[in-house]
């Protein structure tokens, strides 16, 4: 019992410093290339899975492997690169509330395409999710989301990214499984899934970076422990103490935290159509979640 409690709060605290640390890099990237804190973080990320990796002593496979790690790392990109550039132009709790609402509706397009039969409660949650991230792109394509912007070309490729890596994110699940079915621990998954997202983040920046690191390397480092390590581990123990329902339950609160902590931010007002959008997928998120529950 005393776990459970143990998990329960974790997971509690992981959707919580999730949403502040999307909203405190919102903040930061706002004058800088958005790309600059994935290279570094990520780096930093990957280093620190390695060193458990390298104690593990498990022989990776390369023959059987890497093809999954391939598709896990493009996945990667697209998933994480995507929101982090999604984040300098949208407003947070968009972001967060689109990768959260696409990725089952990605899932229930997997599902058709393997012919399985899909329930009817399924279809009238994926019809409400369609409809409730309509409602959020569309504030943000008529100025009515919390941030004042011009429609541009980076705001229309701000939500282009938003809905691909909520299906991003669906890809990095499946071709995780596989790496774990092929016997990879979490830590080395964790140490080679982001080499993607480093080379290409390098790639873009590297004119850049050294003079950007020099004058925000605290900020960075002190985001890459709390904002992306930290809910990370609590996530794990999360998942490790609890079971699965508590979990995703969590994961459906990150939006709903998100647009509470945005309202910080001076750049960010109260809207009230993003309020509803979040709302309502955070509704159609726990119904999902309670009926799948029931089912199984």
């Amino acid at each position: 019992m005393k776990r459970y409690k143990v998990g329960v709060l974790a997971l509690i605290s992981s959707a919580i410093i999730t949403a502040i640390s999307q909203v405190f890099y919102a903040n930061r990237v706002q004058g800088i290339h958005p790309f600059l804190f994935t290279g570094i973080s990520f780096f930093v990320t990957s280093l620190y899975f390695q060193c458990f990796a390298f104690r593990q002593k498990v022989a990776p496979r390369w023959r059987q492997t890497w093809q999954p790690l391939l598709s896990l790392n493009l996945s990667s990109v697209v998933t994480f690169m995507g929101f982090y550039f999604a984040l300098k132009y949208i407003e947070p709790a968009i972001v967060s509330s689109l990768e959260m609402g696409i990725g089952p509706l990605f899932i229930l397009l997997i599902t058709l395409y393997q012919r399985t039969a899909i329930a009817k409660s399924q279809w009238f949650i994926a019809v409400g999710t369609l409809f409730a991230c309509g409602v959020l792109i569309m504030a943000v394509v008529v100025g009515e989301s919390g941030v004042t912007m011009e429609l541009s070309t980076e705001v229309v490729i701000g939500i282009i990214a938003s809905i691909l890596c909520g299906a991003g994110a669906v890809c990095c699940s499946i071709y995780s499984k596989q790496l774990n079915e092929l016997g990879w621990t979490s830590s080395m998954i964790l140490a080679k899934r982001y080499i993607g997202i480093v080379s290409l983040s390098f790639f873009l920046t590297y004119d850049r970076i050294l003079p950007y690191l020099m004058d925000n390397i605290m900020w960075i480092l002190l985001l890459t422990l709390f904002g992306v390590m930290l809910p990370m581990y609590l996530l794990q123990k999360g998942i490790q103490y609890t079971n699965t329902f508590l979990v995703m339950m969590s994961l459906c609160f990150v939006p709903v935290f998100t647009f509470a902590f945005q309202l910080i931010d001076a750049r960010v007002q109260f809207s009230t159509v993003t309020f509803s959008g979040v709302l309502l997928l955070f509704c159609l998120g726990v119904a999902s979640i309670w009926i799948e529950k029931k089912v199984n």
